[in-house]
């Protein structure tokens, strides 16, 4: 009874140390008490309105899936980008057989139906991958991103499982000529 006492007592004085392994605690609110009103001396919390600021949480590595650049997702279709873009203003047919799609902003990579690659200039001045806006500036995607996850002799990115993106520089100079994304699962 007093090893009992001692451990439950806050004056002991020592920490006390078990070997049981911890348990979760969980925290149950009874309707009665959900339904009592508050006083005037409990403070309570209110879930903020649509025209409180809520905080956003910054981008990193882990919170892209890089699959869509300047609106465009590797996942969408002809149907979809043609919806999205309209007709581009020059189709050119590449040397490794795709046909690219070009915009103002955006080249599109097309093989038949199936957006195989996602291409902004850097003349575009900057980039929207996944919804986030970004400068086209080393440091500044460095910063934004974390260091790179490969480099090339031209250029770095970023992955996961199934998509990159990937800042392409000129091997001579190191200036920056475009930014992609493109299927990592495909050849």
């Amino acid at each position: 009874m007093m090893l009992l006492a001692g451990i439950l007592s806050p004056y002991t004085g020592s920490a006390q140390v078990s070997d049981a392994p911890l348990q979760p605690v969980v925290a149950v609110q009874t309707a009665e008490y959900a339904a009592m009103p508050a006083s005037n001396s409990v403070q309570t919390a209110s879930m903020p309105s649509a025209t409180d600021s809520v905080y956003e949480a910054p981008y990193t590595q882990d919170t892209l899936n890089y699959s869509t650049l300047n609106g465009v997702s590797l996942s969408d279709s002809r149907a979809e980008l043609l919806e999205k873009k309209g007709e581009p203003l020059r189709k050119v047919q590449t040397d490794a057989g795709y046909t690219e799609y070009e915009y103002g902003d955006v080249k599109v990579g097309m093989m038949g139906e199936h957006i195989y690659y996602v291409s902004v200039p850097a003349r575009a001045g900057s980039l929207t991958l996944d919804g986030h806006t970004l400068p086209f500036n080393k440091q500044a995607i460095t910063s934004e991103l974390g260091q790179p996850d490969f480099t090339a002799d031209d250029g770095e990115g970023y992955n996961n499982d199934f998509y990159a993106f990937k800042v392409f520089t000129n091997p001579d100079t190191g200036e920056i000529v475009s930014a992609d994304i493109f299927d990592t699962t495909t050849e």
